[in-house]
């Protein structure tokens, strides 16, 4: 039974978000259904907010497990989706933030830091190197998943992959993106080995290395969906 208090004060839980209308809503409800009843069989319920504080919050409470959150323009469009177990605590988080790629790709946007500031915020000592042809090539409007952590004790649960793809299909519902994007550190990479075949693209070498302030350089692949992926819950 989903509690009646949570660590998150204003969400909506997934398996009732309207989805919009159009010819895709029978697949993504579908899909959105089959992925909330297997995590809830699995003890967590999965809820949307719209607060990035929240989740900055919650990052700031588990840092022992949890990298520091990557930084996001304020006027960027953005939710997270989290899975709440029974004592109404967050044990896992994805996130999502919609970048403009119209004017300049996702891997420019990067570069100049403009998918991670506002004009005038980045702070000094902050730079990114871009040389993934990808990303580069990656432009409209773009999904950037991020903050995808799992509390210790439930890594292994199965919840990773299966709220990955739930905040896929929702950014999809929700802002229909040319271009779902992630940014993998070498670490994780291993996670996603065997993950997705053909239906979306992580790139063998890390092509983006990123300083990030108080943090340091942050060596990352490229990965990327595109729309057909998206509806392909294997990926």
């Amino acid at each position: 039974m989903f509690p009646a208090r949570t660590a998150v004060p204003d969400f909506r839980l997934v398996e009732t978000l309207s989805l919009g209308t159009g010819q895709l809503v029978p697949a993504l409800g579908a899909a959105r259904d089959r992925l909330c009843a297997e995590l809830v069989a699995r003890g967590v319920t999965p809820i949307l907010c719209e607060s990035w504080p929240d989740l900055q919050a919650l990052n700031a409470r588990h840092r022992d497990s949890w990298f520091p959150l990557l930084p996001k323009p304020a006027s960027a469009p953005s939710f997270w989706l989290g899975l709440v177990d029974g004592e109404g605590e967050v044990v896992a988080t994805h996130a999502v933030v919609l970048v403009d790629c119209t004017a300049s790709s996702f891997g420019a946007r990067l570069a100049d830091l403009s998918a991670l500031h506002d004009p005038g915020d980045a702070p000094a000592d902050e730079w990114a190197f871009v040389a993934s042809e990808a990303a580069h090539d990656t432009s409209g409007a773009v999904a950037w998943i991020v903050a995808g952590w799992t509390r210790p004790d439930w890594r292994g649960a199965g919840l990773f992959h299966r709220l990955g793809e739930l905040v896929r299909l929702v950014a999809l519902a929700r802002w229909n993106p040319k271009w779902v994007v992630g940014l993998v550190d070498p670490e994780t990479v291993p996670v996603w080995s065997g993950r997705g075949g053909g239906r979306r693209r992580l790139e063998e070498r890390p092509g983006i290395l990123y300083h990030q302030n108080d943090v340091g350089r942050l060596p990352l692949h490229f990965m990327r969906w595109g729309r057909a992926a998206l509806l392909d819950t294997r990926s």
